[in-house]
């Protein structure tokens, strides 16, 4: 969870600096963001795979199958993101006109888009080596990364982008570049550590063989998973679309709701530190052939997280002109931060909830249970319900918002059903697979 409220910290950082410059810094850096989370959902989908994988690998005591699944999804990872960055690159000024980027913003975000994309495989590495050390419980090395990464960025931000401490100020051009640098930096000492501790070394390389009997399952957990990102982060960049298209007040609705989507990460990244802890102790608990106990622990994990949260929240509620009037220096721009605030954490606990009953799926491997409830609530309630309340009923950005109350709270509904009553233990990887790989 610590590590959860770095990555918080650094991220809130660089908006609170993009609010200093402007409100057209700010919406560009949220376009930007969104964008560059839904280039990641291949090395989201890997993960999800390889951490049922490898948890379950060290639940039935499979050290050797363990580190080979750490090495495949490493080396997988550079390798797509490489791929995807070059797309990203080639085709990124496309892609911001289909999302209807204001005219207003648009050369500010093509510019911070193609140095994005430069991060990108370091990005997609950092990701899935932070992973690989929470599937295999070890947690306190990459936190010491991300503290050094967290200050780092910290320094940079403030520095270039503001011209702190007696750096050139570059603006907003300062704040991609320290996201850039950092990424490279957490990515490689990730790498080192896991060399280190045994896990990333030459004899642990898979062979074709091996390969070959152990993939298909990663696949089977990995492409579900990865569907499920694909739908959800495209359905965010739709809700970006739905709010840079209102009828008014586009580019403060759009900054607005960037922001907020910061504040929000307060709240909702110690929900996803308990997605990736109850995913590794739900597979852990698979691996050793005890059912029951994963869905206590998992069960025992949603309460825990939803109630934590929800406290959070209330504290929160009370402060939420004073959180806009920190994130923001212009008006419309502070008062779509406290409409979105208002709706997000009155949604608090069904969208913490739901996120934790997702890494239960994840560790039992039953991903596709997360791409149709995640995916079918978002694409057929809240989209639509959003357009109908933003654009035709109440022609503001808070009808957009409202949407995503009705969705978290059918969302968790569904989640708990399946989490209580179906059968979700059997995806998990059987005793036949095991010997076999």
């Amino acid at each position: 969870m610590l590590m959860m409220y770095l990555m918080f910290f650094m991220g809130f950082v660089a908006v609170w600096v993009a609010g200093q410059l402007s409100a057209q810094v700010q919406a560009a850096l949220g376009m930007v963001n969104q964008c560059g989370i839904l280039l990641m959902v291949v090395a989201m989908a890997v993960s999800s795979g390889a951490t049922a994988a490898v948890s379950q690998s060290l639940g039935a005591l499979r050290v050797s199958r363990a580190r080979r699944y750490v090495v495949t999804t490493v080396a997988g990872s550079l390798g797509l993101g490489l791929i995807i960055a070059l797309v990203g690159w080639l085709y990124g000024d496309p892609l911001l006109r289909l999302l209807q980027v204001p005219e207003s913003i648009f050369p500010l975000t093509s510019d911070m888009w193609r140095v994005s994309m430069l991060g990108l495989p370091a990005q997609y590495v950092y990701a899935s080596t932070g992973v690989m050390f929470r599937a295999t419980r070890q947690v306190l090395p990459p936190l010491w990364v991300a503290v050094g990464v967290c200050a780092l960025n910290l320094l940079g931000c403030l520095g270039l982008g503001l011209g702190w401490f007696g750096l050139p100020k570059l603006g907003y051009m300062g704040l991609i570049w320290t996201g850039v640098a950092v990424q490279y930096l957490g990515a490689l000492c990730n790498c080192l550590l896991l060399a280190r501790y045994g896990y990333l070394r030459r004899d642990a390389l898979p062979p074709f063989r091996w390969l070959k009997a152990a993939l298909p399952y990663l696949l089977k957990v990995a492409l579900p998973a990865g569907a499920a990102q694909i739908v959800w982060q495209s359905g965010y960049m739709t809700l970006f679309v739905l709010v840079a298209s209102l009828p008014a007040d586009s580019v403060n609705a759009l900054a607005g709701l960037t922001a907020g989507l910061r504040v929000e990460a307060l709240l909702f990244l110690p929900g996803m530190a308990c997605n990736m802890s109850v995913a590794v102790l739900v597979g852990n608990s698979l691996g050793a052939g005890r059912p029951e106990e994963a869905k206590r622990v998992g069960l025992f994990m949603v309460l825990v997280a939803a109630a934590a949260m929800s406290g959070m929240a209330a504290l929160l509620w009370p402060f939420r002109a004073e959180v806009a009037a920190l994130l923001s220096q212009e008006a419309g721009t502070r008062a779509q931060i406290v409409s979105y605030l208002t709706y997000n954490l009155l949604s608090t606990p069904f969208s913490i909830a739901s996120t934790v009953m997702g890494g239960i799926m994840v560790g039992a491997g039953a991903t596709r249970y997360n791409l149709l409830i995640f995916g079918g609530t978002f694409w057929l309630v809240r989209l639509p319900l959003g357009w109908l309340l933003g654009h035709v009923l109440w022609g503001t950005a808070s009808g957009v918002f409202a949407a995503m109350l009705c969705s978290q709270v059918l969302q968790t509904a569904i989640m708990f059903y399946v989490v209580r009553y179906r059968d979700w233990t059997r995806f998990a990887m059987r005793c036949r697979h095991q010997r076999a790989v």
